[in-house]
């Protein structure tokens, strides 16, 4: 290789012309010149491109580009010249204007960091080679791919207020780091001063500009203005108008200019604008210098007036003498700007409702609030007390205060934008709060309970709420519930919490869902109930996230949702069981509620064909609710082995159906009962109680009306099934299911 490789200091230099030179296999690229200087070593390649017949960019078979390399630096990268004095000028991933030694390419966007740990001699070739072929197909952007910028930022940072960009604007705070400075926006004016530059903010928007090369950053106001002008903006024009506006003149030695200069952009020509570019200067020390600099005020040093220049004219002021301080500019975010941030699908503001402001409640708001979902009302009517702060969002600070009210804060705090409301209350109780929390429930899209309360669950879905859902844990910690009604609340979601525990008694997947509580539990105070179990807090973020990705969905979603994640503490594994939600049929008088799964009649219904002429039966088994008068029933069980079946009558026998019974309410943590008999009439019979069957439901309202329990007997047909259900106190329900083909 000779005398010119051996001079080649850069490693990476040295490995791009060995690989062309050495390499057994053709490598599709030639050296055709190697030089150094004091401080680059550069070589000179001739690359062989694949091409495609038809190209959308003039790009040739062969292109001649030069590698600059730093001569004893490999952690800078490499810079990609093309040598073509006819290569395409303005397209993307390219600078605008040429250099000494060609046309500046953007062949990487990855950080040089990262990508130089692999990037051999021959990776660099061929991703040169690459870039070549896909700017021929005008595939070099992809579709999906951010728009490039069009001028390079800046390394100075301003960050400005969220929303519309419109002054005046206060210095919020300021700090210089590694030589950098950060200046931050506000809209308010700070009861300290940070610094004594105050803004006057200039806004125009330029005419929309379709993505393209980039262009040298300007930093004379010369510059900018004829970079403006090729966008077809006179930007000297809108800004002379605004310096001589009265709001300007007032305060024209007390506030710097600052120049934001909003560019839409757009993919293709005739397509719509995606993105907007946002340019920000500033020049000079005040409006009156940069007036006087562009020569259309004038300043009285006595009184510190600054008016219209007489006969003043912009035309005879030196622009390239305006020197300016280009900003990187970033914008403080709201709900909107966070939901793109985050790939959140829905694109407009959702408000929620949270009942539980703790270990689920607060971290499933937070995540949600961060991906720009809400704003949330947080209804909690609990202190926080020092053990919370190891799985909730609040912190030492907070304890003492209502969990509501710190949560609030909290959410606020996330964003420029807040609107999120503390409701410190009982549901059951909410005193002063009950108009607040009545105007929440009717506000929001979905009124999700954190509570983990059973009786909470129970009262959200009593609610004229438009939405109801429930999120909460299982006893030990590692599984993760979420229960959501449909849009049309078809399904409520205490229905939906009876499938739940009949799932959990009965679905292998679930198999110890509610039979693994710990027994471990922690006092941290000294009532009888000041109890808590342990849960860490990495195991608990897992599943919060699980739950906020839920709530993403579920706005998404008109679909009811019954969905189980198991987590396995030792492998960090996580296992999703789906269940279907069962359609229900709903039966009400005054305050009495009955449902009976669809599945419950589908099994009757099966069982009934499989018995033929002879009437067939079994149990029924559900929830029920004392306090809110409820009762669902949720499955049918099969006739005992020792039953007795004719064509006009059914005895049911009890083997095996007292340990089977107790098994489904162990699984299930007590909550699933013996709610009552069915039994099926053969042939055309209607499913109505014969004499017989009377003698059946007065036997169940002695045995399980005496109790307390509600009792229940449903009889199945031909043509429908009918239901009867009593409970003491409360009256009866009858309904009657219409059966489908």
């Amino acid at each position: 290789m000779g005398e010119a490789f051996e001079a080649l200091r850069s490693q990476l230099a040295r490995s791009v012309v060995r690989y062309l030179v050495e390499s057994p296999n053709h490598p599709y690229a030639t050296v055709t010149s190697i030089s150094r200087d004091d401080t680059f070593d550069v070589l000179d390649i001739e690359l062989e491109i694949e091409l495609e017949q038809r190209r959308k960019v003039p790009i040739r078979p062969r292109e001649p580009v030069r590698l600059i390399f730093m001569s004893n630096d490999d952690a800078c990268h490499p810079r990609v010249l093309s040598r073509r004095e006819d290569f395409p000028v303005g397209m993307v991933h390219t600078n605008l204007d040429r250099e000494a030694g060609g046309l500046a390419l953007c062949i990487w966007e990855e950080a040089w960091s990262d990508l130089a740990t692999n990037l051999t001699g021959q990776a660099l070739i061929e991703r040169m080679r690459t870039w070549f072929s896909l700017m021929a197909a005008g595939t070099a952007h992809a579709d999906d791919q951010f728009l490039e910028p069009l001028i390079f930022s800046s390394p100075h940072t301003l960050i400005i207020p969220s929303g519309e960009m419109q002054g005046p604007w206060y210095t919020s705070l300021a700090f210089e780091h590694n030589g950098l400075i950060t200046l931050g926006m506000s809209k308010e004016k700070p009861e300290k001063e940070v610094t004594n530059h105050n803004f006057a903010i200039y806004t125009p928007e330029l005419p929309s500009q379709l993505h393209r090369g980039l262009a040298r950053t300007p930093f004379d106001l010369g510059a900018l203005q004829r970079l403006c002008l090729g966008f077809g903006f006179n930007l000297i024009e809108g800004l002379v108008q605004w310096l001589l506006s009265p709001e300007q003149l007032r305060n024209a030695r007390n506030r710097q200019p600052m120049l934001i200069i909003t560019v839409p952009k757009r993919r293709v020509e005739e397509g719509p604008d995606e993105q907007p570019e946002v340019w920000c200067y500033t020049l000079g020390e005040s409006l009156a210098e940069l007036g006087e600099q562009l020569n259309v005020t004038i300043t009285e040093q006595k009184t510190g007036l600054t008016t219209e220049k007489l006969f003043g004219n912009v035309s005879n002021a030196n622009l390239a003498s305006v020197h300016m301080l280009p900003w990187r500019v970033v914008q403080r975010l709201d709900r909107a700007s966070a939901r793109h941030f985050a790939g959140t699908a829905h694109k407009t503001d959702t408000p929620l409702l949270a009942i539980g402001a703790g270990a689920i409640g607060s971290n499933v708001t937070m995540m949600a609030t961060r991906s720009g979902i809400g704003p949330w009302a947080v209804v909690d009517e609990d202190i926080t007390l020092p053990h919370n702060t190891v799985r909730q969002v609040q912190k030492n600070g907070s304890i003492g205060f209502p969990k509501a009210s710190v949560l609030e804060i909290e959410l606020d705090q996330v964003f420029e934008e807040g609107g999120n409301t503390a409701i410190p209350a009982n549901v059951f109780a909410p005193g002063e709060q009950a108009p607040v929390l009545d105007a929440a429930v009717e506000k929001a899209e979905i009124a999700i309970d954190f509570s983990a309360s059973p009786a909470v669950l129970g009262w959200l879905s009593d609610q004229p709420v438009r939405r109801g859902a429930s999120a909460f844990f299982g006893p030990d910690g590692s599984d993760l519930v979420v229960l959501a009604e449909n849009k049309s609340r078809a399904v409520k979601v205490d229905e939906i919490e009876a499938q739940y525990f009949w799932s959990v008694a009965t679905e292998p997947q679930l198999n110890g869902h509610l039979s693994a509580a710990r027994l471990d539990k922690i006092r941290y105070a000294n009532a009888c109930q000041d109890l808590s179990r342990p849960l860490p807090p990495w195991q608990l973020q897992t599943l919060c996230g699980l739950a906020a990705g839920q709530v993403a969905q579920l706005i998404e979603s008109d679909d009811a949702c019954f969905k189980v994640w198991r987590l396995e503490p030792e492998t960090g594994a996580v296992q999703a069981v789906i269940i279907p939600v069962q359609q229900v049929h709903r039966y009400q008088v005054g305050s009495m509620r009955v449902s009976i799964t669809e599945d419950v009649v589908s099994t009757m219904r099966e069982l009934r064909r499989k018995a033929g002429r002879n009437e067939t039966g079994g149990v029924l088994v559900g929830t029920f609710d004392l306090v809110r008068n409820v009762a669902h029933v949720v499955a049918a069980l099969t006739a005992p082995p020792d039953s007795k079946q004719a064509p006009t009558f059914f005895i049911r026998g009890k083997e095996d159906l007292k340990p089977r019974i107790e098994a489904l309410a162990a699984s299930s943590a007590g909550r699933l009962h013996y709610i009552g008999e069915w039994h099926s009439h053969p042939g055309a019979v209607p499913a109505r109680p014969s004499d017989d069957d009377e003698g059946v439901f007065a036997h169940l309202e002695t045995h399980l009306g005496s109790v307390g329990s509600p009792y229940i007997m449903a009889i199945c047909g031909e043509r429908d099934s009918w239901i009867r259900a009593g409970w003491t106190e409360r009256g009866a329900v009858e309904g009657v299911v219409t059966h489908g083909h």
